[in-house]
């Protein structure tokens, strides 16, 4: 598990997160670890305060890191905590100290933004069809903030996927330039 490059596809609502990472996966011949929060939206509903969205940062991390033992040399991350961070801020004008403190933590996240280029999709759990623009602005201040590396991805459909994977091979030649 030590040394595995972990690429994170975050973003705003509907940009294609999930199918991308798993794409990607495909293509790199890896494993993908879907975005925790949706499992358990679905299961318990769409409605959530502010401690049970810490909950659910908890119980994504533990989701993420028991994944991770499968993982060989790259895994995909359907977001990580910086989207609870942001998430948070967005729903609740504030962030809890274990996410902020938890994501500070995960210095060896690399990430793909993907930027709302697609089509709305709706969606029962998705919350905010017209700041999506905003949202993306939102992840990318995040990761920029935190110092960590990343590209923004933009296209439709087969472009939408060279493009990641460009920027993923870029990214991943980068971490080793810059590793110790």
């Amino acid at each position: 598990m030590d040394g595995v490059k972990k690429i994170v596809v975050t973003g705003p609502e509907s940009s294609g997160k999930s199918q991308l990472s798993q794409l990607l996966a495909q293509h790199f011949q890896t494993i993908h670890i879907p975005e925790y929060a949706r499992m358990y939206l679905e299961k318990n509903g769409p409605e959530y305060n502010f401690d049970q969205l810490r909950e659910i940062a908890k119980k994504h991390k533990a989701f993420q890191s028991g994944k991770m033992k499968e993982a060989d040399e790259l895994v995909f991350l359907d977001t990580d905590l910086i989207n609870f961070s942001v998430w948070s801020q967005v729903a609740f004008g504030k962030v809890d100290e274990w996410v902020e403190k938890a994501c500070k933590l995960e210095v060896d996240h690399i990430y793909l933004i993907l930027y709302p280029d697609l089509s709305w999709e709706p969606d029962p759990l998705r919350e905010h069809p017209h700041q999506r623009q905003f949202l993306f602005e939102k992840h990318r201040q995040a990761v920029a903030d935190a110092g960590r590396p990343y590209r923004i991805i933009k296209g439709l459909g087969k472009q939408r996927l060279e493009n990641a994977i460009q920027a993923t091979n870029e990214l991943i030649h980068l971490n080793r330039k810059n590793s110790p």
